[in-house]
């Protein structure tokens, strides 16, 4: 909408969408391989963050005030190279000092949604959800991130130094797809992000369409169903099969999209909030309850890496292919379609979607005392607390 705003066209807002993830790819795996081997995870955190935040508000300073979009795609590019490693660090460091990960993950992980609530109300009530002004908030509130990392937990390396290229740049971290189990759940992640992207790009498009004025407010009964399903993390995953609860998530993006196709058959805002709230349940239970899961499966040295390749698969490959691929279905279906094109663009990611639920349900075996992946041979680090 802020692009849309400034009057660009639609090719500069799939850019805008592919550049981050597309920048990120390489980065979170780096990043982590050096929280891993060489410094403690809470200061890479804070280069990440504090340093991503300038080019951040570079980014939407051009934004504001210059007509070429090419320095504003530069700078989000490069912000996104700088701090895309964040969460999966974030994740290693709770999932590092966390006593019952199963448990306790979820309400450690809650104050992410409502940080997301908390800036999705301000835009609105500022007033600026059209506005460059976001995102150079944004960037101060990043810096202030930055600073807090470093009173997290001191969450030394655990893991050997680098033999070579490939463990620099993260890549041992791949022997994890050795198991069955884990190839199959990183693929699922994979093929789920694509219809995801939709999400992000076109609902509040959608919205806007239907007269929504607070977008921004609105986008966030995604996050309050989230903040429910993160509290109740712990509670399903020691009660429920990994299997039932991660089919369960994918059932909630079907439904999602599925009440987006049917509210726009209708004209009906109420029921795509409705399917808006069903993302924070598929997000959840998939994503954040397969975080506990993959971090479950690897040895400390290699939690940081995994968590990284994680997100290179969902958050990076995943999301690239999905900005290419809704952003031509949008084209070839919304544009110049009018209310009937929304819903045929709608019912064709419900497919996408419930095609993910079966490769899931077919490849995912699901066993009661998981593997552990070969560990990786260590090297003692100087300096390092055993």
């Amino acid at each position: 909408n802020i692009l849309n705003a400034k009057g660009w066209s639609a090719g500069i807002m799939q850019w805008a969408f592919i550049l981050p993830p597309l920048a990120g790819i390489l980065s979170p795996l780096a990043f982590a391989a050096k929280a891993d081997r060489s410094y403690p995870a809470e200061k890479v955190l804070f280069v990440v963050l504090a340093g991503g935040a300038i080019f951040l508000f570079l980014a939407f300073w051009f934004l504001e005030h210059s007509d070429d979009p090419l320095f504003f795609l530069i700078f989000l590019g490069i912000n996104a190279l700088v701090s895309a490693p964040a969460w999966a660090l974030l994740t290693s460091v709770a999932l590092s000092n966390l006593d019952d990960t199963q448990r306790q993950f979820g309400s450690y992980r809650v104050w992410g949604t409502l940080g997301w609530v908390a800036a999705g109300w301000s835009v609105s009530m500022l007033g600026i959800d059209q506005s460059a002004s976001t995102g150079m908030m944004g960037s101060g509130v990043r810096v202030l991130a930055g600073f807090a990392c470093l009173m997290l937990p001191h969450t030394p390396p655990k893991g050997g130094k680098s033999t070579g290229w490939r463990s620099s740049l993260g890549f041992d971290s791949l022997r994890v797809l050795k198991d069955r189990d884990q190839a199959v759940y990183f693929l699922t992640a994979f093929l789920f992000s694509i219809p995801l992207a939709a999400f992000y790009m076109h609902t509040p498009l959608q919205l806007k369409d239907l007269g929504v004025e607070k977008v921004a407010a609105a986008m966030t009964w995604g996050q309050v169903s989230e903040v429910v399903s993160l509290m109740l993390l712990g509670y399903v995953m020691v009660r429920w099969r990994l299997k039932f609860l991660l089919l369960f998530a994918i059932g909630c993006g079907v439904l999602r999209y599925g009440l987006y196709a049917l509210g726009g058959s209708i004209d009906s805002t109420t029921i795509i909030l409705i399917g808006v709230g069903m993302h924070g349940f598929a997000w959840t239970f998939f994503f954040e309850s397969g975080r506990v899961f993959v971090d479950r499966r690897v040895v400390p040295g290699m939690r940081a890496q995994t968590q990284a390749l994680l997100t290179l698969v969902s958050g990076g490959i995943g999301a690239v292919l999905g900005t290419l691929v809704v952003g031509e279905l949008y084209r070839h279906l919304v544009v110049g379609h009018g209310p009937e094109g929304w819903t045929t663009y709608w019912n064709v990611l419900t497919g996408m979607c419930v095609g993910t639920g079966v490769v899931f349900a077919v490849g995912y075996k699901g066993l009661a005392i998981p593997p552990k992946v070969p560990e990786v041979p260590i090297t003692p680090v100087p300096g390092a607390k055993p």
